[in-house]
């Protein structure tokens, strides 16, 4: 039986995490495991312990069975150590699970000599040829993402290929799991912080690749006059329009869309666009230019290529429950 003062606790050290209602996730963390009919029973998962929502992952594993959750962890701008670990085994607690999860502080590689399952998240990160030449052959790497969005720095793939360890990545559109399309409520999340309405509001979306359209039939579902463009290199079109807001959300480029050697500079971007609130979604932009230019830049922080300013995270804990748990399927069913 749960002990009500240790429950109590747990869901304070959750709230504090930012988890709205703690209680929520164990619903939908079983829901999903059902859903998928996962099953890890006898085998040895390697994934990261981390914090807020993100500190579902390694619970997904322990409830559905896995032999052994090691969970690697360190010291971020998000939390402590100390907090990922409080935090984990709080969510633990709530979920009524016999925390089987080995919370490894130090980078100790031995591990990956005993894995099934490697996942491809943060703190495991990087999966580089020393850590691969460790594991199993025929071991398993679920990107924990479609294949497209694979980043090279996070995964040596030639490695893999020699060593016979696998890598898939997930089908985020498949019926039921459908997590790909939250793209559409996270953009309008950011646009609402931005003081945009979306409804009657001008949008323009610039994107080559799946995040745009996703995004884009989302706004105009919301009452937005939106438009969607590849890139930003003939905008002469565009010059006497007059946008609330440009949304960059290019996942796929690994060159400046906004600046010196991108399409446009921030010069001719505030020339063409005055007034209008750029939306950082995905892609990089010369940001430092852009302010100096007068544009308003929102979130105001510079991105890498292939990087997303927020997660789907950033909306609740149920995209990253939904995605992780698909990932785990997918390695089940290629085991």
């Amino acid at each position: 039986m749960t002990n009500p003062d240790e429950e109590k606790k747990a869901k304070e050290v959750l709230l504090a995490a930012g988890i709205k209602n703690p209680y929520r996730l164990p619903a939908l963390i079983k829901n999903q495991i059902e859903f998928f009919n996962l099953d890890l029973s006898g085998l040895t998962i390697i994934t990261e312990a981390a914090s807020g929502p993100f500190v579902v992952t390694p619970i997904v594993a322990c409830m559905a069975g896995a032999k052994r959750v090691i969970a690697y962890t360190k010291n971020s701008t998000y939390a402590s150590c100390d907090e990922v670990i409080s935090q984990t085994q709080a969510l633990a607690q709530i979920c009524g699970t016999p925390s089987t999860i080995e919370i490894v502080v130090e980078r100790d590689l031995s591990y990956f000599r005993e894995a099934d399952i490697v996942t491809n998240l943060g703190f495991v990160r990087p999966l580089d040829k020393e850590v691969i030449s460790l594991m199993k052959k025929n071991a398993v790497i679920p990107l924990m993402c479609e294949a497209w969005e694979i980043r090279e720095t996070d995964l040596d793939i030639e490695t893999c290929k020699k060593r016979g360890v696998k890598v898939y990545g997930t089908n985020e559109d498949y019926p039921g799991l459908e997590v790909f399309s939250n793209s559409g409520n996270l953009c309008a999340k950011l646009l609402f912080e931005a003081q945009i309405e979306i409804f009657k509001s001008k949008i323009l979306v610039v994107s080559s690749d799946k995040f745009g359209v996703v995004i884009s039939r989302h706004l105009i579902a919301m009452g937005a006059n939106t438009t969607l463009l590849y890139d930003l290199k003939s905008t002469a079109q565009l010059e006497s329009n007059t946008f609330d807001a440009v949304i960059i959300a290019d996942y796929s480029r690994s060159d400046f869309i906004i600046g010196d050697k991108g399409d446009i500079t921030a010069q001719v971007f505030a020339t063409i666009f005055p007034h209008t609130t750029l939306i950082q979604f995905a892609g990089q932009n010369n940001t430092y230019e852009l302010e100096n230019k007068g544009i308003v830049v929102y979130p105001n922080v510079p991105l890498s290529p292939h990087k997303m300013s927020q997660t789907l995270a950033y909306l609740s804990p149920r995209p990253v429950i939904d995605l992780h748990t698909a990932g785990f399927k997918v390695s089940e069913l290629v085991i």
